[in-house]
């Protein structure tokens, strides 16, 4: 029954990922809310009875996991070796930082998840069962923008727990968009053209808001508010705001054995480009604040590889110690 369990959220996350926007307004059962996790998947209400129930031992300082895309708690544990801990389970014996996890409707604005984060985390470092020393934010893929997104609406609105956060680390995050969702706009503007091929636009269409925040990276609601998303190629996006005391990470990953290799240029990672992973920008309003150091750009892996390989976790445990 667990492997049955697993296979059935996997495919949850990733129907989540593709419908989710409509899951949710349609108040479908199916529809993901969000919310923390253990490593098994099992839900943790943010109450101080139930925070101290399934995370007892708990430490002072506790990272907070995001996966990406279509995906859920459990890509975590993806290419793990036996014997060998995950990148959470190494952080968590080396350095004593609880690992938690989150499960979100990526299929969602990024903002829209942001705001939902932004108000756990509020929740959860009330509750905790010890007073929270440091908080690390780790996102894949899209969990690092929605991570980004949370810290911006927690400092507009004045929220207590960014003062804690020392890190906030993005593994293959497009903080400036995704080839594939660029692609996917202009070739349903190409179909929707023509009376022939436009019920094929239609169709690819309907993918969820929450892909189409990945043309550009939006992470605020007024990136989309008031436009239709459809509609625009523009990179409309608006500043965010950062965590005053927290050091940004990357890592990001490279298919080819050198950045110059052609793979490595022309796709990056398979999914996110070099340029989008480090955050560069030539508007400085755009930029992410990657220090130099701070990050680092690995050959010879693709994108799903930086969940978990040694080579991540040995950058995680010299930023984080």
């Amino acid at each position: 029954m667990g492997a049955l369990a697993a296979v059935l959220g996997k495919g949850i996350g990733a129907v989540n990922g593709v419908f989710g926007d409509f899951l949710a307004q349609s108040g479908n059962g199916l529809a993901i809310t969000l919310g923390f996790r253990t490593a098994d998947g099992t839900a943790v209400a943010t109450d101080r009875a139930a925070l101290t129930r399934h995370f007892g031992t708990a430490g002072v300082d506790v990272a907070i996991y995001l996966h990406g895309l279509c995906c859920d708690e459990q890509v975590w544990q993806l290419y793990r070796m036996p014997g060998v801990p995950t990148m959470p389970e190494a952080l968590q014996q080396a350095q004593g930082w609880t690992p938690v996890y989150v499960r979100y409707n990526s299929g969602r604005h990024i903002a829209d998840n942001g705001e939902a984060l932004a108000d756990a985390l509020d929740r959860l470092v009330a509750n905790w069962p010890v007073p929270v020393r440091r908080i690390a934010l780790i996102g894949h893929s899209m969990g690092g923008l929605v991570a980004r997104s949370a810290a911006h609406h927690a400092l507009e609105a004045n929220r207590a727990w960014p003062d804690r956060v020392t890190h906030l680390v993005c593994l293959g995050s497009p903080h400036h968009g995704a080839p594939l969702e660029k692609f996917g706009h202009v070739a349903t503007t190409l179909l929707g053209a023509l009376d022939i091929t436009r019920p094929v636009a239609v169709a690819i269409n309907a993918r969820s808001v929450g892909i189409k925040d990945l043309r550009h990276g939006a992470l605020r609601r007024d990136d989309w508010q008031s436009r239709h998303p459809d509609e625009h190629a523009d990179d409309t996006r608006q500043p965010v705001r950062v965590l005053p005391k927290a050091r940004h990470h990357y890592v990001g990953a490279l298919l080819g054995a050198t950045a110059e290799s052609l793979p490595s240029w022309l796709i990056g990672d398979g999914l996110v480009r070099a340029p989008s992973a480090t955050g560069h920008h030539a508007d400085d309003r755009r930029r992410v604040p990657f220090a130099p150091g701070d990050g680092v750009m690995l050959p010879g892996l693709h994108h799903l590889k930086l969940v978990n390989h040694p080579a991540v976790a040995a950058h995680l445990l010299r930023w984080l110690a």
